[in-house]
Formats: structure tokens, sequence, C-alpha cells
């Protein structure tokens, strides 16, 4: 295929991959699975251009941008209350993901090497971010639960990339020492943290300099791809960099971002991490056609490479299970009854963290990166498919019934403020500041003050009746909020009509209709 077909066939996938989001979203599914079957019967079918996915190009190219968005949205004061558990599943459970993965997978075909069993377990023992991220974002969870599986998500590929790294050196030079592993943990963690924080810092002092919101933008791009290939190049967890230099530009993006720079960063993001997302998954669906390709499509090699997959599925559920239970919910009981202010893990919120272990395009990719000549290569990148593909269709589809089983809600820990309350007392401060000026009796003109005094006293008292005076009243404001939209819209047919007639320039248009378009973004948002 040349380069031509090649563009013209990824626009063809992008396209498929909106209509299967758009169909998801009518059957109420995750789009990764849909996007997956989708890709996966493609390749089945065996008539599409043989593209091969080159898991170095996925990992430079799609992942950075992917972490960075997750991470920018990471809550970071829960993110560090729940450290505990998130470092338990991103240290304790990889490795013991790893071992039990490595046994099973020995079981079910004992001429398959030790190394290549580690190799297995190491590969699939991270859960993935990316997948991690589509399949909760679609539900309302407890707070604790989305924080610490996205938190896990984020930070668990620095233990497993040790693990794999471990298990190549094994089978390629024979032999591999404890004291070498710790050596390379440390120095994927620190040099990767270290990289990403700098990263990170110099990102925010660069964006808080710029007025331009497209430079800004830009320059996020620029940075989790830097951020990346630098912390690679020096030796530490390129994805490690990315995700602490998105916690850093999430942190401070309040006081970095301007309102225009964030209106539309949120909207470019969101656009393409949309695209990206979707070619990941279906990419991993048609990567089964290079899969296959490379076995040998004798029935005793399917045969076996099926028997290691199924085995190496049960034992990363089964595991994952286990150190949830042993090392996460049944301290936090016995901690709680020891000190009443510790919040135990209740078992719903448990089962649904042993559940929701997804893998994704980490994994693939390692499988897929494993040198040719790596005893066992074809079984265990053949597992790893039909691993990835088990915990996406079958625990994504299973998810939202398991949620409804267990009747878990969206609940958030300590004395939480409703919307209405922050909102109401964000516009109080506003209105102290203006009653603080007409005292003072200069610098503003009696009548604008008195004017906009009026205009906060309506916003706080709206948000104060919303969240006190039951749903006759919300229903009230609902109608309120509605009927302003229809004057929105109202404004922007004499807007158009005018334009048409000639009678404004078309770039008065364009900023008139930025405004009305802002305020129709508020009102949308309120009526949420």
């Amino acid at each position: 295929m040349d380069k031509v077909a090649l563009f013209h066939y990824l626009l063809a996938l992008v396209f498929g991959a909106g209509v299967l989001t758009w169909l998801a979203d009518r059957m109420a599914l995750a789009p990764a699975v849909v996007l997956l079957l989708g890709g996966s019967a493609v390749a089945l079918i065996g008539k599409y251009p043989g593209v091969d996915m080159d898991p170095g190009l996925v990992m430079v190219a799609m992942l950075p941008p992917l972490l960075m968005s997750s991470s920018f949205y990471t809550a970071w004061k829960d993110f560090r209350r729940e450290l505990i558990p998130i470092m338990s599943l991103a240290l304790g459970a990889v490795a013991f993901t790893t071992a039990a993965v490595a046994v099973a997978a020995r079981l079910a075909s004992p001429a398959l090497p030790w190394p290549a069993c580690f190799a297995l377990g190491a590969i699939v023992s991270p859960p993935d971010a990316v997948a991690a991220k589509t399949m909760l974002q679609r539900f309302l969870l407890p707070t604790r639960l989305v924080t610490v599986l996205e938190g896990e998500s984020l930070i668990n590929d620095a233990s497993g990339l040790v693990l794999y790294q471990m298990a190549i050196a094994a089978a390629m030079a024979g032999q591999f020492t404890l004291g070498g592993a710790a050596v390379t943990f440390a120095g994927l963690v620190l040099l990767g943290t270290a990289v990403g924080v700098a990263c990170g810092q110099v990102l925010v002092w660069l964006i808080r300099r710029l007025s331009n919101p497209t430079y800004s933008i830009v320059l996020t791009f620029l940075m989790a791809w830097s951020s990346y290939g630098f912390a690679e190049h020096v030796g530490g967890s390129g994805v490690l960099s990315v995700v602490m230099c998105g916690l850093v530009l999430g942190v401070s993006q309040h006081q970095a971002f301007n309102a225009q720079t964030r209106i539309k960063a949120e909207a470019t993001w969101e656009t393409m991490v949309f695209v990206l997302d979707a070619l990941v998954f279906i990419l991993i669906g048609l990567a089964l056609h290079g899969i296959l390709g490379r076995m040998d499509g004798t029935t005793a090699t399917l045969r076996n490479g099926v028997m290691v997959a199924l085995a190496a599925t049960g034992a990363v559920i089964l595991a994952r299970f286990l150190w949830v239970a042993v090392a996460i919910w049944l301290p936090s009981r016995l901690a709680s009854r020891m000190n009443p202010s510790v919040r135990p893990w209740p078992l719903g919120e448990a089962i649904v963290l042993g559940w929701a272990g997804m893998r994704g395009v980490v994994s693939l990719a390692a499988a897929l990166a494993l040198p040719m000549a790596f005893a066992g290569r074809d079984i265990v990148v053949f597992s790893t498919f039909i691993l990835i593909f088990a915990t996406l269709v079958v625990q994504g589809l299973s998810l939202p019934l398991l949620l409804r089983v267990l009747k878990l809600r969206a609940t958030h820990g300590g004395a939480i403020l409703s919307e209405f309350e922050a909102r109401a007392r964000a516009f109080r401060a506003a209105l102290a500041e203006l009653k603080s000026i007409r005292e003072r009796g200069r610098e503003w003109d009696a009548g604008i003050i008195d004017s906009l005094v009026q205009e906060y006293e309506g916003r706080v008292q709206s948000n104060e009746n919303s969240g006190t005076k039951g749903p006759e009243y919300v229903q009230r404001r609902s109608k309120y909020l509605r009927l302003e939209l229809d004057l929105v819209g109202r404004s922007r047919g004499e807007l158009l009509k005018l334009h048409h007639e000639g009678r404004i320039p078309n770039k008065a248009l364009h900023r008139l209709e930025a405004e009305l378009d802002l305020e129709e973004l508020r009102l949308h948002r309120l009526l949420e």
C-alpha cells in the first residue's frame, strides 16, 4: 500500500470508527467494545489492505495525548488521598498477577518456556489507562472507586515494564539479577517522574506568558509527545513522564489558562481524544489479521494458543479479585474497626474494583514489540490479544449489569457542597466585593454598582432556592433557562437576517455569534 492509499485508509478508519461510536451510543454500549468488535470483524474478513499496527508508532504517536488528557483531569487531592490503594494495585497487584499468569500459562502449555510465561504475565498485568477511562466515563460511580481505578492505570506501567524487561533478558541472555531489576525500576520511576514534573513546570511557565490560545493549545500537544520522548531517551518511563506532566498542568490550569484558552482547549482536546481513542481500539481489532497470519495455522498451534489465552485470562481476573480482597478490602474493614475515622471499602465497590481491570493498547504494543527470535512469541502475542478482547468485551459489557445489581451510585466523601451551593457562594463573594466598592463611594458610578448588585443578588437567590426549595422551584428555573435559550436562538436568527441583507459585515457576524455561543453554552451547562 502506498502512502496516499494509507492516508485514505486511515480516513476511512476514522469515519468507520465514528459510525461505530454512534451505534454504540444508540445501543448504550461502551464504544471501545463496539470498536474492537468492528476491527476484529474486518480483520477476520481478510479482504482489507494488510496494515500491521506498528507498536512503536502507536506508543509514541497515540498514547501520549491520551495519557495527558487522562492525567490532566485527575483530581489531585483525591489521587493523593487514595495513594495507598493505588500503589498497592500498581505495584503489588502487578507483580502478583504476573506470577499468577506465568504459572497458569505454564500449566496450560508445559512446552512454553518460563521466560515466555513471565513475559506474558508482565505484558497483561497492568490495566490500561485508555481502556479504563473509556469504560468508566459512561457511569456515575463513587468518587473513590473512579480515583483508584484511573490512578492505578496511569502509573502501573513502570512496574509492568520492569518485569517485562526481566523476562526478555532471561530469555535472550539466559540470566537476570534482582539488583539489576531494582536499579531499572528505580531509573524508570525517578527519571520518568523528574522529566514529567520538569516538562509540566516549563509548560505552565510558557502558557502563562502566551496570550494567544492557539499557541497554548499547540504547546500542550507538543509537550505531551516531548515529555514521553525525552523520558524514554534518558532511560525513564515515558508513560510516567506524560502522566506527571499532565498532573502538573491539571493542578495549575485554573491559574495558567484564561477563559478563552480553557474553552478552546477543552473542545480541541475532546475532538483529538475521540479520534485517537477510536483509532486505538479499532487498530487493536485489526491487529488480529497480522497475529493470525504469523501463526502457522495448524490446529494444534491454535488449540495451544487458545488454551494459554483462556488460562491467562482466568488468572488475570482471579488474581485481581484475590488481591483486592486480601490487600485492600479486608485491611480497610479491619482498620475501620480499630479507628472509626477510617472509611472502609464497601463490598460492592470492592467487587467493581476487582472486575474493572481492562487491558488495552499498552499490552498489545508490548507484545508486538517482543523480539522476533523470542521463544514462544506467537503464542504470547495471540494470548495477549485474546485476553484484551475478553477483558474489554466480557467485562466491559457486563459492567453496567454489575453496577445495577450492586446499586452503586456516585458518592462523595466528606462535606461536599452541591453545585447550587458552590455557585451561590461564588456569586456571594462577588456580591460582597460590589457592596464594598459601593461603600467606599469612589472608582465606579453608583448606578452601575446598584445595577450589578441587583443582578448578583438575583443569581445568589436563584441558586440558593434551587438547592433548598425542592423540585418545583428547580422546574421553574429550568423553564426560565429554556426561555432564555429560545431568546438566544431568536437573537441569532436576527443576526443572520441582518447579515443576509448585507447590513453587517462577516467579521461582525462571527464576533457577535461567538458571544451568543458562549451564552448558549452557559445556559446549557446550567440546565445540566
